[in-house]
C-alpha cells in the first residue's frame, strides 16, 4: 500500500472545506491501496514535514490556513528539504492562490508576496490540481501544460447512487455553507432569492450552517427554518427531499464551490442568484426560468463527470507517476 501524507490548514470538525474535501479524498483513495497520514497547521508543520517518510506527499494550499496574513514564507524551503531527504512525489491541489483588494485592506500589501509562494510551490511540485482556470493563470509559468489538471471540486456531504424526481421533494430552497455565502443570499441577492422563490413556488426555505447575526425569520412570507450545522448524512438527506438550492456566487467560480457540487450531486435543482451571473454564463448548469427537471438533470450529469471517485483515479495516477 502506498504511504501519502496530506497536509491541510485543518481538520474538522467544526466543519471545515478544505478538511473535509480532504478527508472525503483520503476514503476514496483507501479503495485505490493508498494510506493516509494527516498534518495540520497546528501540529508543529515544519519539524514534522522534514520527519516524514511518507512516499508521496499531497498539499491542500490555501495560504490563509498556514499564515494569518497567508503569507507561510517558511513552506517551499520545508518542501524543497523535503524532496531533499528523498521525498518521491509531490502533488499541490490549489484551493487558493493569492488574495486581491483595494489599497487599505491588507491583502493589497500583500499580495506580491503571496503570489511569489504561490509561484514557489508550484514550481517544488511535480503536479498541480486546481478547480479554476483563473487560478492556473495565477500560478504563471509553473502551471505548465501536462503539469496540470483543472477538475470542479466534489460534493463533500455524499454522492447518491440515485436521485428522486423533483415533483417527489417538498417544494423547499435550501441554503447551504458559510456565513458568507448564506449572508449574500439574504442580503445583496435577497431580490434574486425571492424571485427563484415565487417562479418555484416554494414553501420554505431551509437554513444550513453556522449562525448568522441580524437574519428575519421569515422571506417574502416564506419561513426560514434554521438547521444550524449538520452532519453530512443529515444535509445529503435534506437536499434529497429538496427542490432547490442558492448560491450567491458568481458564475465562473461555481466550479469551486462545494454547496453547489453538493446541490449538483444530489438532483436539486441549482439556482444561483441571476445579477451575478457573468454576460457569458459560467461552465456549470443553473437554472435560467426554463424546465426545472431538465436543468437539475444536466447539473446532475455534468457532477458525474467530476466524481469523488473519478477524481480519486486520477489523484492516484497523479501521486503514482
Amino acid at each position: 500500500m502506498v504511504s501519502l501524507l496530506q497536509i491541510v490548514p485543518r481538520l474538522p470538525p467544526p466543519e471545515e472545506g478544505v478538511g473535509s474535501y480532504a478527508l472525503c479524498l483520503e476514503r476514496a483513495l483507501a479503495g485505490h491501496g493508498i494510506s493516509t497520514r494527516f498534518l495540520t497547521a497546528e501540529g508543529g508543520l515544519i519539524p514534522s514535514l522534514e520527519e516524514s517518510e511518507e512516499e508521496a506527499l499531497l498539499l491542500h494550499y490555501a495560504n490563509y490556513g498556514y499564515q494569518r496574513r497567508g503569507c507561510p514564507f517558511w513552506m517551499p524551503g520545508a518542501l524543497r528539504r523535503w524532496r531533499r531527504r528523498g521525498g518521491r512525489r509531490l502533488v499541490t491541489v490549489f484551493h487558493e492562490v493569492y488574495a486581491t483588494g483595494p489599497p487599505w485592506r491588507s491583502s493589497f500589501w500583500t499580495q506580491p508576496f503571496q503570489r511569489r509562494i504561490a509561484g514557489a510551490v508550484a514550481r517544488a511540485s511535480d503536479a498541480l490540481v486546481t478547480s479554476l482556470d483563473l487560478y492556473v493563470r495565477r500560478i504563471g509559468p509553473a502551471a505548465a501544460p501536462g503539469k496540470t489538471s483543472v477538475t470542479p471540486v466534489f460534493s463533500t456531504v455524499g454522492e447518491p447512487p440515485e436521485v428522486p424526481p423533483l415533483s417527489a421533494r417538498a417544494r423547499r430552497m435550501v441554503l447551504f455553507g458559510g456565513r458568507g455565502a448564506r449572508g449574500r443570499a439574504y442580503g445583496e441577492a435577497r431580490s434574486d432569492l425571492v424571485a427563484a422563490c415565487r417562479s418555484l413556488g416554494v414553501e420554505e426555505i431551509a437554513d444550513v450552517g453556522p449562525p448568522l447575526e441580524g437574519t428575519v425569520e421569515t422571506v417574502d412570507g416564506i419561513p426560514i427554518r434554521r438547521l444550524g450545522v449538520l452532519p453530512a448524512a443529515e444535509v445529503g438527506r435534506l437536499l434529497l427531499g429538496s427542490l432547490a438550492g442558492f448560491v450567491a456566487y458568481p458564475a465562473y467560480f461555481l466550479p469551486k464551490s462545494s454547496i453547489f457540487a453538493a446541490y449538483c450531486a444530489h438532483g436539486v435543482l441549482p439556482v444561483q442568484a441571476w445579477r451575478r451571473r457573468s454576460p457569458a454564463g459560467g461552465p456549470a448548469p443553473v437554472w435560467s426560468g426554463g424546465d426545472p427537471q431538465e436543468t437539475a438533470a444536466a447539473a446532475r450529469a455534468w457532477y458525474r463527470g467530476h466524481s469523488l471517485e473519478r477524481q480519486a483515479e486520477r489523484f492516484r495516477e497523479l501521486l503514482a507517476a
